[in-house]
């Protein structure tokens, strides 16, 4: 009887034992100092820091001065948003905030570049093609 509990138990730990293995053997790598921290500025400040709704653009600035004015924001006597997300933050993760948003690309993207265009200038293109089709006829 003492021998088939053993054996049960035995066979109780194997799925545990297994699954630790392969959690084990899994390997992942971190995200880059200061992304994480950073993912709370992308819902105004845009996808690493390249805004197209409005707000400022992180990517590109120097670190120094993103760091800077993050700083100068948790000692204002009337916070706003900003300034209370600032004070959400120790110096040092400060400094590995700044350092990711000024380590981005500042190019723009396609999608970016087309949404700059007019409405007005593509409708006068349409506008133009009408006509010179009309003159034609």
């Amino acid at each position: 009887m003492n021998r088939k509990i053993t054996r049960l138990r035995a066979l109780l730990w194997l799925p545990i034992a297994l699954a630790s293995s392969y959690v084990a053997a899994q390997t992942t790598t971190a995200p880059p100092a200061g992304r994480l921290l950073a993912s709370n500025c992308f819902q105004c400040h845009g996808y690493d820091g390249k805004s197209s709704i409005g707000f400022e653009r992180l990517s590109g600035e120097s670190s120094n001065e993103i760091y800077n004015e993050l700083r100068e924001m948790r000692t204002k006597s009337k916070p706003d948003i900003m300034d209370m997300h600032a004070r959400g933050y120790t110096d040092t993760q400060l400094r590995l905030l700044a350092n990711y948003l000024s380590a981005q690309k500042t190019t723009t993207s396609k999608s970016t570049k087309t949404s700059t265009s007019s409405p007005t200038h593509e409708s006068t293109k349409i506008k133009k093609s009408k006509k010179s089709k009309e003159d034609e006829s």
